[in-house]
């Protein structure tokens, strides 16, 4: 799948995501999807790996959890 993605130069202010979750939302959406939605869904992709590895940190940092005591 080749698309056209946006340099630096194009928006030089504009934060990007990881390209790990960049290339998953490739992977996810139609060929023909706009950068813009790319860049939405990696975003998504990039909180929602961010939760899972908080989650993870307090499964094992709260003892009413079942984590350290």
């Amino acid at each position: 799948m080749e698309m056209s993605v946006p340099g630096p130069a194009d928006r030089p202010n504009a934060r990007r995501p990881p390209d790990w979750a960049v290339e998953q939302a490739v992977d996810e959406l139609p060929e023909s999807t706009e950068w813009s939605i790319i860049t939405q869904r990696a975003w998504e992709l990039t909180r929602a790996a961010k939760e899972r590895d908080d989650e993870r940190h307090d499964e094992y940092d709260d003892p009413d959890q079942g984590g350290e005591a």
